[in-house]
Order: C-alpha cells, then sequence, then structure tokens
C-alpha cells in the first residue's frame, strides 16, 4: 500500500520523533498541543494512520491491526530506526503489537492510553465514535471530524471512519513477550481514564523494568490533549533523559 499522509515540523537535521494518533484522530490533530514545544528539539513527525485524514486504506478496504502495523513499520524504516515513538490509544496498540516481535524499531517508546487486552471501559470509549451518537450528542466535534476526514471522501467520510473505529480492532498483545523491548519507556494515563486499567500499566511494568509510569491527575483519556500542561514537561524531561 502506499506510504502514510504526514506532516513533518521542526529542523530535518533534529532526531527523529514520531507521533501516533488514536482512533477517528490525525497525527496533527491528537498531537496539536505539543508539537510546537516538541519541534523545538526534534523532527516531529505527524503520520495518518491508514483510515484516517489524508491516507486511505489499502485498495481492497482491508482495515485491521495489521494493516497498520505494516503501515507504521514502513515509516519508521524510512526514517531510519531505532526511532523515538510517543503513541496515543489506537496508535500505541499498534507499537505494543509491534514491540513484540520488532522491538528494534524503537529508540524510546511513550504511550498514552493503551491497554494489553479487552476491557468493559475499552468497549466504552469506543462506543463514544458512533457517527449518529457524535453527530446527535457532540454536534461540533462532528464538524471538526468532517474536515479532518475529508481528503478521504468528501464531508462525510468521517462517519465511515468512525464506524469502523467503533468497532474496534485486535488490541490484545503477549505481554511476557513484550520483555525484548528494551529501550526506555514512558506509560501515560489519566488518572480518570475508564478506557485504561492500572492493572494492565502495572503488567507491562513488570515486563519492562526500564520503564516509567506518568499518572496525570483529573485526567481522561487524551491527556496529550486536555492536559498537554502537565504531560509536555514530563515527556520532554523523558526525552531528554534517554538522550543523556
Amino acid at each position: 500500500m502506499p506510504g502514510m499522509h504526514t506532516e513533518t515540523v521542526g529542523d530535518e537535521g533534529a532526531p527523529d520523533l514520531v507521533l501516533l494518533h488514536g482512533g477517528i484522530g490525525t497525527g496533527r490533530y491528537h498531537w496539536s498541543k505539543l508539537v510546537k514545544p516538541l519541534a523545538e528539539r526534534y523532527r516531529v513527525h505527524l503520520p495518518d494512520l491508514p483510515g484516517h485524514g489524508g491516507t486511505p486504506l489499502p485498495s481492497d478496504g482491508t482495515y485491521t491491526r495489521a494493516v497498520l502495523m505494516d503501515a507504521v513499520t514502513g515509516y519508521l524504516e524510512q526514517v531510519g530506526p531505532p526511532v523515538n515513538v510517543a503513541a496515543f490509544s489506537m496508535g500505541g496498540h499498534t507499537c505494543l503489537a509491534l514491540a513484540e516481535t520488532r522491538p528494534e524499531l524503537f529508540a524510546t517508546l511513550v504511550l498514552v492510553g493503551v491497554s494489553v487486552r479487552e476491557h468493559a471501559g475499552l468497549k466504552g470509549w469506543r462506543e463514544k465514535f458512533d457517527p449518529d451518537r457524535l453527530e446527535r450528542e457532540y454536534p461540533v466535534w462532528a464538524r471538526h471530524l468532517s474536515k479532518l476526514h475529508a481528503p478521504l471522501g468528501g464531508p462525510e467520510a468521517w462517519k465511515d471512519v468512525s464506524l469502523r473505529d467503533s468497532q474496534g480492532l485486535r488490541i490484545d498483545v503477549d505481554v511476557d513477550a513484550l520483555a525484548g523491548l528494551t529501550c526506555p519507556v514512558l506509560l501515560v494515563r489519566g488518572d480518570r481514564d475508564h478506557a485504561v486499567e492500572p492493572a494492565q500499566y502495572a503488567e507491562l511494568r513488570e515486563r519492562w523494568p526500564q520503564a516509567d509510569e506518568l499518572v496525570v491527575p483529573s485526567g481522561g483519556h487524551d491527556v496529550q490533549l486536555t492536559r498537554h500542561r502537565l504531560v509536555r514537561p514530563a515527556l520532554q524531561d523523558f526525552l531528554q533523559r534517554a538522550d543523556a
């Protein structure tokens, strides 16, 4: 399949930092509050995952975790591994799956709002993506999504995006197999994020003794957006310590 549509910000000679978005989002949308400060030190990459924003699905319309994994693998190999990666929700689930078999792709890995297996809270979060519900309960958000995903087929394309993501992709991983990832890791979650189970983060920390965990107070799912003033310095500190 063709490469992902990407926006890059920052000096070409700076270290690369790839930011991956979550469900019904785009690279720029889900990381918009952190792009400018991060680009002061890094070459920030903001790809749109397949079926989102400016990146179409494969020609046969397939939409699976494997499709996302292949796209991210191709992009990271193009950038030149190992790469600094920060990934939210669906993007994070893609990276978790890659960490099982391709840990060498990552120089550092930041995961925001992820799970290692299905649970009721995650299902409830996905249910919010139903396009009819979005249009009825969050009309301003629906209009914004219409603009974000118009490149896929016009002002109504967002409904297909939302419907696909409301159904969810496979997320389960073999936590034991993740032990092969030895790069610095930062796990981020909001303290009020029902789409995350804290016990699952504890499992990840058992497999990754090098991992730090940031619990964001008064934080929901997309804390890199809604609580960016707290997430930004912690993320910058983590990356700088990893560089050192």
